[in-house]
């Protein structure tokens, strides 16, 4: 639960070969196959255990439904707007992405078309290529004010270098506050207070329902006029409509786009075609020393979350976070939630006792129902899965040293020591069993003299009140005339 087992991993885009090189010697078959139609990748998606995408792969909820034993989807960059998130979360997938390895090159890119913008520079070379000699009239930078929407990495970049050319820099994060904000040198300031007065606006947030069209038509109509708008982030943010009539009446001096809603968008776009518009085909990551990090990256973060060693760039999982941290507990707790179902398998809610509040009780959930047969069920999509199956737990904190979980008149405690979890108490029956292998639970009121027939078999017998746990060598143990609860591989 929660780390990877990773043994292949399929590329299905183009990618710098630091990415192949970094798996080199860690355990990992790796399949390079760029350029796959959908029906090829659902095909073959079966196979492996992490998909490694750009921005050209979709991963829809039908290629993730075909990934029977999909653990990771790593994005080698910024934007995972083409893989389904809530199908992933769903299946009880990872979604990475790779959160530093194209800043740099992004805000860059910004800067650079901010700077062209200025001088309309794609119109002035084209003219001068067809023999026109035209020195119009361009604008400064200095004094000027630059709104950015979205100060994470890449829009403090922005700032900073912008803040160097002599502009003021204000700007809107719902995730960061005006006082951190104003540390980085950008007055905060709420959406609505900044459409008047920006000359410039560019926009770093992700694509999501709340920010489509976050640029439309109402929001024009309240900028300054003469206004300069770009787009390296994500196609949809703009109204690409209102951005043309709003270039057209010159409401919008001129407009920089890195991303479109369609990409490629279509040869005769009318927008594409606006002498107002600079236009670059996605760009923002172009960079040799982007393409090289992020590459790198996205496999060292797979090795590392495989490894336990940590969840950087994980974007759907926030408990796994938790149970990285202590790894054997959650071990334990996922140890009880299946022992408990064995002998408790009809349960609606789990009553979990313990010093902490976060993964545990899920942890706990996901193994109970991992031992009734959902296998889908771990520290991703616990939440989903156990509200479908009608699963929830009570949580109360205790201080003492064992975890205990109880539903009805079952009650199990366990405590792990090193790598090495043990259940302590069955019911009220204190008790010192290893939980590693494979496990059997059977009546101890059945026919226990039987058990001499399972030699070479049994590696351990403990009797916990009306319990008796066998641990074995062999996956399933054949016990005749013994009332077997259920066997388990821990």
């Amino acid at each position: 639960m929660g780390l990877l087992k990773l043994r292949k991993v399929l590329i299905s885009d183009k990618i710098a070969n630091d990415c192949l090189e970094a798996f080199e010697g860690k355990g990992v078959e790796v399949t390079y196959k760029p350029g796959l139609s959908k029906t090829e990748l659902i095909n073959i998606i079966p196979e492996y255990n992490g998909l490694i995408v750009r921005s050209a792969t979709k991963v829809t909820a039908d290629v993730i439904k075909a990934a029977i034993n999909l653990e990771i989807i790593g994005r080698a960059g910024t934007g995972t707007d083409n893989i389904d998130h809530d199908a992933a979360s769903d299946a009880g997938v990872v979604v990475m992405n790779t959160p530093g390895g194209n800043t740099n090159s992004a805000a860059e890119h910004t800067c650079a078309l901010i700077l062209a913008m200025c001088r309309n520079l794609a119109n002035r070379h084209t003219e001068l290529m067809n023999g026109e000699w035209n020195r119009i009239n361009g604008v400064e930078l200095s004094g000027k004010t630059i709104g950015i929407i979205g100060l994470g990495r890449i829009g403090i970049i922005v700032a900073h270098r912008m803040q160097a050319f002599g502009m003021k820099t204000v700007g809107y994060d719902p995730f960061v506050s005006a006082s951190s904000a104003a540390e980085m040198g950008v007055e905060f300031l709420q959406l609505e207070e900044m459409w008047p007065i920006c000359d410039f606006l560019t926009i770093h947030v992700p694509l999501l329902p709340s920010t489509k069209h976050m640029l439309n038509s109402s929001v024009f109509e309240k900028c300054k006029k003469g206004v300069r708008i770009v787009n390296c982030a994500r196609g949809g943010i703009i109204d690409e409509d209102a951005l043309l009539e709003n270039l057209n009446s010159g409401k919008v001096a001129c407009a920089a786009l890195d991303v479109f809603e369609k990409e490629p968008p279509a040869a005769d776009s009318p927008l594409l075609q606006h002498s107002n518009l600079i236009a670059t085909p996605h760009l923002g990551a172009s960079t040799a020393e982007a393409q090289t990090r992020v590459a790198k990256e996205i496999a060292e973060q797979f090795l590392a979350l495989r490894d336990g060693k940590s969840t950087f760039g994980c974007l759907n999982a926030p408990l796994l976070r938790g149970a990285l941290s202590e790894p054997v507990k959650a071990k334990l707790a996922r140890h009880l939630g299946m022992l408990l179902f064995t002998l408790k398998q009809q349960a609606s809610v789990l009553t979990v006792k313990g010093d902490d509040d976060s993964f545990v009780p899920h942890a706990v959930m996901a193994g109970y129902l991992n031992a009734k047969g959902v296998s889908a069920a771990n520290l991703i999509s616990i939440k989903k899965v156990a509200a479908t199956n009608g699963l929830s737990f009570e949580y109360l904190k205790e201080t003492e040293e064992d975890l205990t979980v109880e539903c009805g008149e079952v009650k199990l405690s366990g405590r792990f020591d090193g790598e090495t979890t043990f259940l302590t108490k069955v019911n009220s029956t204190p008790t010192c069993i290893p939980l590693s292998g494979n496990v059997t639970l059977v009546r101890s009121d059945s026919a226990v003299s039987q058990l001499s027939s399972l030699a070479g078999h049994v590696t351990g017998v403990h009797f916990a009140g009306d319990v008796t746990v066998l641990t074995h060598s062999t996956a399933t143990l054949e016990v005749e005339k013994l009332e077997t609860l259920g066997t388990l591989a821990l």
